[in-house]
């Protein structure tokens, strides 16, 4: 089936993702796909997006991303009118698309959530029998919202996370918080496992600054370090490093200088300019940055070995 929570292609398990995940950024509707954390080989993912076109995902997948998923496919209400036919045989209508394992379904009434949770399920019955990981994505609720209602929004969420939840998939939907009152929040926001604040984010990490940051042994150390305790002192930083990258119990003097030196003029530092970290010269204490996209894709990401290890 398409798990979220099978074995990873590496021998290493992934962690365990949540069934339905609700991620809290502000701004025009759409986008957020590199907010996914999936690894395009091994992944079945279904885009739904009122506004944008299936032009405008793939080149958005391509640039924030990389690679497109394994099986692609999206369902969009910008490549038809609401006047024009959308079903076959009373089904929502789907054609497969050039470069790839690429489908689409056209859909003319985000109003009709009736329909639209037909379409998802539909793919997600294509992919029961796929041992990659199967991901639905919401690019955004506020404009469904918009179009129906708040209660009609809940009765298409709530049976729409049991079927994810039967499939072995995950949800993961994108809500601009500012565009919807406190009695859809408070209606909404109880479906989902998780529900995760981007809206005080600092400016996010591009690929090749997080490429950067995982590519030094050192710095993944760290990282993993301040993953299991988000405040530590510099001094036991660099007795575990010393440990660590010297196989050793019991390192030489000169083998935690050497240890010290690289965390506190390069390593440390860089993951603090990047914004996951902050360093107290002062104090010499370090402590990792939280409730941003930065950090958890980073936590994310530390789940795949490098091919260093």
């Amino acid at each position: 089936m398409g798990g979220a929570n099978g074995d990873s292609p590496t021998g290493g398990s992934t962690a365990q993702r949540p069934t339905a995940t609700l991620r809290l950024l502000r701004g025009a509707a759409g986008g957020g796909d590199e907010l996914l954390e999936v690894t395009p080989r091994e992944a079945n993912v279904l885009v739904v997006s009122v506004s944008r076109s299936v032009a405008d995902v793939v080149q958005n997948w391509r640039s924030t991303v990389g690679s497109l998923p394994a099986a692609f496919a999206l369902i969009s209400f910008a490549e038809l009118t609401r006047s024009a036919a959308d079903t076959t045989n009373g089904r929502p209508a789907r054609r497969s698309l050039p470069g790839g394992d690429i489908t689409l379904t056209s859909m003319a009434d985000p109003g009709n959530l009736q329909r639209l949770g037909t379409a998802v399920t539909l793919y997600l019955d294509d992919w029961a029998d796929s041992d990659r990981e199967t991901i639905v994505y919401i690019d955004a609720l506020s404009p469904l919202i918009e179009e129906a209602d708040t209660e009609s929004v809940f009765q298409f969420l709530h049976p729409l996370i049991r079927s994810i939840e039967h499939s072995e998939a995950a949800l993961i939907a994108r809500l601009a918080p500012d565009a919807v009152g406190e009695r859809t929040r408070n209606t909404l926001w109880p479906l989902f496992d998780r529900v995760v604040d981007h809206t005080d984010d600092p400016t996010e990490v591009d690929r090749d600054t997080i490429h950067d940051l995982l590519g030094n042994p050192r710095r993944r150390f760290v990282l993993r370090s301040l993953f299991e305790n988000p405040e530590l002192g510099l001094e036991r930083l660099t007795a575990g490093l010393a440990r660590w990258e010297n196989d050793t119990d019991e390192p030489t003097t000169t083998e935690r200088e050497r240890a010290y030196t690289a965390l506190a003029s390069i390593h440390v530092p860089r993951l603090a300019e990047a914004g996951v970290a902050t360093f107290d010269r002062e104090t010499e204490r370090v402590r990792l940055a939280s409730g941003t996209a930065n950090i958890d894709r980073l936590e994310w990401l530390l789940e795949w070995p490098s091919e260093a290890e």
